[in-house]
Formats: C-alpha cells, sequence, structure tokens
C-alpha cells in the first residue's frame, strides 16, 4: 500500500544538502490536493510496476512539482500544475484514453444532457434577427425547410431587434419554441423542437428481388428491435447490412443486432485486466439465419460497427463490401472525481468469435474491396435508385446477394 503524508526515505537522509529542499518537497507532497493523490495513488501506481522502488517516481513527481512552485518566474497554482501532469498521462498510453478538467466534462455533460441545445442550425447575429449560416443534416431546422440564407426575425412571438445573442435560440432538449422565419421576401412561423440533429439509427427499404436494405447510422439509439420490426413484414430473401460512416455506440446494441442473424456460437468476447473474460453467446435468431448478407463497411465504419461487420464475416453469416474498416477494438471506461473532473481510459479489448481482435488503425479487410472513385461519396439521403447508379459498393453488395434469376 503507498501512504501519503510522510517521508518514505530513511531518518536524515535529505534530497540536498543541509536538508531545506528535502523539507520544502515534503510539504508540498502533504498539500498536494486530493487530485493530485487520486493521481499518485491511481494512474502513478500504474506506470511505475516494476520499478526497483515504486516510491522513487513519485518523489521525483514532488520534486518536480516543488520546484517549479518554488522557483518558477511567478507562482502557480499547485492543482493547475496537477492537472497539467495528469492531462499528459494519456499521451503515453492510447490515443482514445483522455482527462477532461471539471470544465469539460461539465460541458461535455451539459451537451449530452440536452442543456444547451438549439435547432439544428448555425446562426449569427444580423441586422434582420439571426441570419442562418449552415443547417445540420437530419436536424429540426432542415425538418422544417430552414436553409442557409434565411433569417429568424421572431421567436415566440418577439421579434429580434439587434444585436441578438447566437445562442438566443438554445434551450432544454424536447423544448419547443415558435419562429417566424424569413426566405427571400416571403415569412412564415414554424414550431420547432430542440433536438441533437443526428441520422435515424435505422432506415430499411426494399430493393428488387426480394433484397432488403438496412441502413444503420450508430449504436447509440435502438438499433436491434426496430430492424428486426422493420424486416419482419419484408421476409427478404438477401440483405445489405449498411455500416458505413458508423463510429459505433452501445455495445448491447451491437450484440441484440448480431442475435438476430446468428443462432449460436460466440458472437464476441471482451477482455479487461479488471473483469477478466466475458463472452456474449447467440440465443436464437429471430431472422432467417441463411439468408445471404453483404455488409458495407469504409474507413469511418468503427468500434460496435466493426464488431457486427466482424462477427459476421467471423462466422460465415456475411462478406464484408467496400474498404478497410478504421480499426478500434478497444473498450473505454470513464472515471469521474469529486473535483468535478473525469478520466476516459482504455480498460480493455473486444474479441471477434475467431478470438482474433480488431488492430487499432489496421481495422477489417472487406471480402470484396470496392473503393468510390475520387471525389465521390455515399449518399444515403438520395433516392435508392438513385444511389444503385451511382455508388459503386452499394451495387457491388446487391450483386453479391441478389438471387440469381433461374
Amino acid at each position: 500500500m503507498i501512504r501519503f503524508g510522510r517521508d518514505h526515505r530513511s531518518p536524515g537522509e535529505d534530497a540536498a544538502p543541509g536538508g531545506r529542499d528535502s523539507r520544502r518537497r515534503q510539504r508540498v507532497v502533504c498539500g498536494l490536493p486530493a487530485l493530485a493523490l487520486a493521481f499518485v495513488a491511481g494512474a502513478g501506481t500504474t506506470l511505475l510496476l516494476g520499478a526497483a522502488d515504486p516510491y522513487a517516481g513519485l518523489d521525483l513527481f514532488a520534486r518536480v512539482v516543488s520546484d517549479v512552485d518554488q522557483s518558477y518566474e511567478r507562482p502557480i497554482d499547485l492543482l493547475t500544475l496537477v492537472r497539467a501532469a495528469i492531462r499528459g498521462i494519456p499521451a503515453v498510453l492510447d490515443e482514445h484514453s483522455q482527462y477532461f478538467s471539471p470544465e469539460e466534462w461539465a460541458a461535455i455533460r451539459k451537451q449530452d444532457a440536452g442543456l444547451a441545445l438549439g435547432i439544428g442550425a448555425a446562426v449569427r447575429p444580423d441586422d434582420c434577427g439571426l441570419r442562418v449560416e449552415s443547417v445540420e443534416p437530419w436536424g429540426p431546422a432542415e425538418g422544417q425547410g430552414i436553409v442557409p440564407g434565411d433569417c429568424v426575425t421572431a421567436v415566440d412571438g418577439a421579434a429580434l431587434t439587434p444585436p441578438v445573442p447566437a445562442d438566443r435560440l438554445d434551450g432544454l432538449r424536447g423544448t419547443a419554441l415558435r419562429i417566424k422565419v424569413r426566405h427571400d421576401a416571403a415569412e412564415r412561423e414554424v414550431a420547432i423542437l430542440r433536438a441533437f440533429a443526428h441520422e435515424p439509427a435505422v432506415r430499411v427499404e426494399s430493393l428488387p428481388r426480394g433484397v432488403a436494405y438496412a441502413r444503420i447510422s450508430a449504436f447509440a439509439d435502438p438499433v436491434a428491435v426496430p430492424l428486426a420490426r422493420a424486416l419482419a413484414p419484408l421476409a427478404p430473401k438477401a440483405l445489405i447490412l449498411d455500416l458505413r460512416g458508423n463510429p459505433g455506440g452501445r455495445i448491447e446494441e451491437a450484440g441484440a443486432l448480431l442475435d438476430l442473424f446468428v443462432s449460436s456460437g460466440t458472437l464476441f468476447s471482451t477482455r479487461t485486466r479488471v473483469i477478466g473474460d466475458t463472452t456474449l453467446a447467440a440465443t436464437a435468431a429471430r431472422t432467417d439465419s441463411s439468408i445471404p448478407i453483404a455488409v458495407l463497411v469504409d474507413g469511418e465504419t468503427a468500434s460496435a460497427a466493426e464488431i457486427v461487420a466482424g462477427a459476421l464475416q467471423d462466422l460465415g453469416r456475411a462478406q464484408l463490401v467496400g474498404t478497410t474498416t478504421y480499426g478500434k477494438g478497444s473498450v473505454q471506461r470513464v472515471f469521474q472525481y469529486d473535483d468535478g473532473s473525469a478520466l476516459k481510459l482504455t480498460v480493455g479489448r473486444y474479441y471477434l468469435p475467431s478470438g482474433r481482435p480488431i488492430p487499432d488503425h489496421q481495422g477489417l479487410t472487406p471480402d470484396v474491396t470496392v473503393p468510390l472513385p475520387a471525389g465521390v461519396s455515399f449518399d444515403v439521403r438520395s433516392p435508392l435508385a438513385d444511389r444503385l447508379r451511382a455508388d459503386p459498393q452499394l451495387a457491388a453488395a446487391v450483386a453479391l446477394v441478389e438471387p440469381k434469376k433461374k
């Protein structure tokens, strides 16, 4: 056990002649804020494993803090130094680990909770009120036909008189407001709900010859149940699962989606230092576990989306079409501290049914590699017939699974 607040050296042992520097450093160590102790006791211990004297690194940390505190050209708050040191820890770990100051973590939580949410449009103060500069795809503003260049002239019946703050439209997620929007010379009033702008999690469309197209944009929202409900009346003979641009999300939803198409065996496993190995096994497929599946992937297919793609590939349930995936198969956990700060830390890794991990920045290799031509991006918002003509990856997936003419 590491104990703090007392010198660990032998009696009479000083770091410098006369002992003043040693006593000064002892005072600094004893006076470090609670967050500093959390740093030293937590992450510091891990980094020092294997050292001949595990306390030596703690002493070095205290010496550096002491020297800065004592000799820097101007006084520096000790907590500022400690947080700067903590912020540097993830730099030697991995890109997904990150420390957030109390202010940063509060802003993230505020955004996640929808405590300061707009209408899905970037606006700026203007002589007319608030000028719309851009509109987020799939957002509430776009849903009401608001386009860049429009001007918001009134909110809830009150005219906007310049200067108008840019956050005038912000509020709680799920709350409504009535805005008056001017487009060219025409003006109209619309009711709009504050909400996150994001593509619907699940969209299902029908293709010829019994092929179903299912677009899964992310795993943050429920996916498996809506997908099963949408596919049931179609009774597809083949399926295209589009995971391009999917950044991942809740691994539970990824597992539930896999369970729709796999009737037995391991879906994936998780390995962490603290918990050890855990395995998710299939129950009984709630769809036709024999229909051919093509999974569309690209360089933005990551995390939980890669688990789905890789598991279906490993189990022989699907072929991957597109380009190599992003390459993120690690597990993160958030540690929150009493001062309001937080640490997102990589604590483990996912493994596919074959036991292989998803290599960082290497990703999964498609069974059928189909790059998009330069300057072309897949468009999930245009009519499906148009996409079939313009999207070579989608066309290749259809050709792969489409029932052959007799």
